[in-house]
């Protein structure tokens, strides 16, 4: 904390009040709001999610994406892993 910090008053009635951590419904609403302060598309954390469980099906298969995610059902993980369609162009080229 820096020296200016320190010193603050608190507001006597603030709007909100700091917790001691970020839930994962008060993570997703700074988001939010750090978007449309800056004035660009509403981003979700969820999207870390499906980014990298795309990334693990794509270097190393669905069997290892879906036991990183922890799913029990490989169904569960093809929602979040997204078909890589650089490989499907790189086969179909291939065999013609």
């Amino acid at each position: 904390m820096t020296p200016s910090q320190a010193s603050r008053v608190p507001k006597t009635d603030p709007e909100r009040c700091a917790g001691e951590c970020y839930r994962r419904d008060s993570y997703g609403r700074a988001i939010a709001r750090a978007c449309k302060k800056a004035g660009v598309l509403l981003w979700s954390p969820n999207r870390l999610r499906h980014n990298a469980a795309t990334e693990l099906r794509k270097r190393f298969g669905l069997e290892a994406a879906r036991t990183v995610l922890g799913h029990t059902e490989a169904d569960t993980t093809l929602f979040y892993a997204e078909v890589d369609w650089d490989t499907a162009r790189r086969v179909i080229g291939a065999v013609g």
